[in-house]
């Protein structure tokens, strides 16, 4: 079996088996293709999140939550494991609120919004002060969006870029302590897009959890510990 339209007529998954056990959810701006060294391990399907990859993109802007409900209608119920790298992770953990699965697996995920230290002035900020009182229009508040930010933000079209805005504000706080599945986390020790910190947090709150941290590796660790990735998800 191979890539195929799901009965939505929107997502593709890559699907290798009538009966997948596990479900593998890539990150922002990627497509299933990032789990190829991992997911012929196992019976899966392989979502290329709507928007991403081949799936065809929402015609309204999605939150983690929202993405969570519209997937779980298409993910077979032979599905007992859920996969989910960085953004596929904040889905993974709604997902667990909405069935009882056998286990989680969250790569690299920012489950946890760490407040960043207070820096001053910024111009983006100057900006939104003055859209606020209207003194600016919110079409040249958005050519600043692109010009002031992130190249995940700069790269998406208007309905992906409000996705982005929701997934980064998602703050995973308050349902984490609810998940009552078995938890896996995996973090890199030298991620600069999510930082460890956030895994080791995240263990302290999940009830039950084991937090393993790869020596050495980033945020990108899919093809890279592909085989960690896999001995974690079979134990």
């Amino acid at each position: 079996m191979a890539y195929k339209i799901l009965d939505d007529n929107l997502t593709f998954a890559n699907v290798n088996s009538e009966n997948p056990k596990v479900c593998f959810l890539h990150g922002w701006g990627t497509s299933g293709k990032d789990f190829n060294k991992i997911e012929s391990h196992f019976d899966s399907i392989t979502i290329d999140i709507p928007g991403f990859g081949k799936s065809k993109p929402f015609t309204q802007s999605f939150s983690p939550k929202s993405y969570a409900e519209y997937l779980i209608k298409l993910i077979p119920d032979s599905v007992d494991i859920i996969v989910g790298h960085s953004f596929g992770g904040r889905i993974a953990a709604h997902l667990s609120q909405m069935q009882n699965y056998k286990k989680i697996v969250i790569i690299a995920s920012p489950l946890i919004r760490k407040n960043k230290p207070n820096s001053g002035f910024s111009v983006f900020k100057f900006y939104k002060f003055m859209n606020k009182f209207n003194i600016i229009s919110d079409r040249r508040l958005d050519e600043l969006k692109n010009k002031y930010g992130s190249e995940d933000y700069k790269n998406a079209n208007k309905v992906l870029k409000d996705t982005l805005v929701m997934a980064v504000n998602d703050d995973l706080t308050e349902i984490l302590p609810k998940i009552s599945s078995k938890v896996e986390l995996i973090y890199g020790q030298n991620d600069l897009v999510v930082p460890v910190n956030v895994g080791i947090d995240s263990s302290s709150i999940i009830p039950d959890s084991e937090l393993t941290i790869i020596p050495d590796e980033g945020h990108n660790m899919l093809r890279s510990s592909a085989e960690k990735i896999i001995e974690i998800i079979k134990r």
